[in-house]
């Protein structure tokens, strides 16, 4: 658990990370992204972008060193893109989760965008279909707000009501219904991993009210919601499980899901940007 001292230090690390990659790349994004799908075809629109490693910036924790993030232009916006959410299975702490949200707070950003793959356990959702958040359920046993709060990342308490933002998920929406994609709105529960949940657990998930489930995200909205971003998170559906009769998970139909779903991300990311520019 981290103490008053510990945790003015991650703040005095975090701004001077988010002043060095500034002085690198020249700009200071208004939005930040974790892209866990749709990274390859989203960045490819980037202009004027600079990639920056976490490895060389010393401020980041050795959880997160082989993280990288790109900042550039999109369409005169300025994101920064950094790879996909981390997995709680990986062994990474709070703290480590929780570093480059409050960096790219630092930055400016004000928006954080995240993607993930997921397993959709509502009948009726096809693989390669795209979920957005509306709530989620965190079953990774990580909160990267545990320890002492520095009132200067944000409040001790902060509300949890409505972390995924409604003004930007009726974006999506939009979006989405415009492009004809499949789109579903619902519970995303966040689990440690990595291995799979059983047949009970499964049940379980969806008896608690869980329409998808995956292994990354919510602790970094938790820290996004603290440290005062709005928040939107959108997921590749891989797969549908039937909560009362799962079968082996089919790897190869997964990757198939994934990869029918990435250029959809892509598509509504960049949308979603656009309308965001012009705001």
């Amino acid at each position: 658990m981290l103490t008053r001292t510990e945790i003015e230090a991650v703040r005095q690390r975090a701004r001077d990370a988010a002043q060095t990659i500034i002085g690198r790349s020249g700009l200071r994004p208004r939005v930040a992204m974790f892209l866990g799908t749709g990274h390859s075809e989203f960045v490819r629109q980037l202009t004027d972008s600079t990639t920056v490693r976490a490895s060389d910036i010393p401020e980041f924790p050795s959880g997160v060193e082989s993280s990288t993030m790109i900042v550039g232009n999109y369409n005169d916006l300025p994101v920064i893109v950094a790879d996909a959410p981390l997995a709680p299975y990986l062994g990474v702490t709070g703290l480590e989760l929780a570093f480059p949200v409050r960096v790219f707070r630092q930055m400016g950003a004000e928006i954080l965008v995240m993607t993930a793959g997921a397993a959709a356990l509502r009948p009726g959702v096809v693989p390669g279909s795209i979920g957005i958040v509306e709530d989620h359920l965190n079953f990774t046993t990580l909160n990267p707000l545990v320890g002492h709060n520095d009132e200067l990342l944000g409040p001790r308490f902060p509300d949890m009501s409505e972390p995924y933002d409604p003004t930007l998920r009726q974006i999506v929406r939009e979006i989405a219904d415009d492009a004809g994609f499949p789109l579903v709105e619902g519970v995303f529960a966040a689990i440690q991993g990595p291995s799979l949940p059983t047949r009970a657990e499964y049940r379980h998930l969806r008896n608690t009210g869980a329409d998808f489930v995956g292994m990354s995200t919510v602790p970094e909205v938790l820290a996004a919601v603290h440290a005062g971003f709005r928040t939107v998170a959108l997921l590749a559906i891989t797969q549908y499980v039937d909560p009362v009769a799962p079968e082996p998970t089919d790897l190869e139909s997964m990757v198939d899901a994934a990869d029918l779903a990435a250029p959809r991300v892509s598509s509504i990311l960049s949308g979603f940007l656009d309308r965001v520019g012009k705001s």
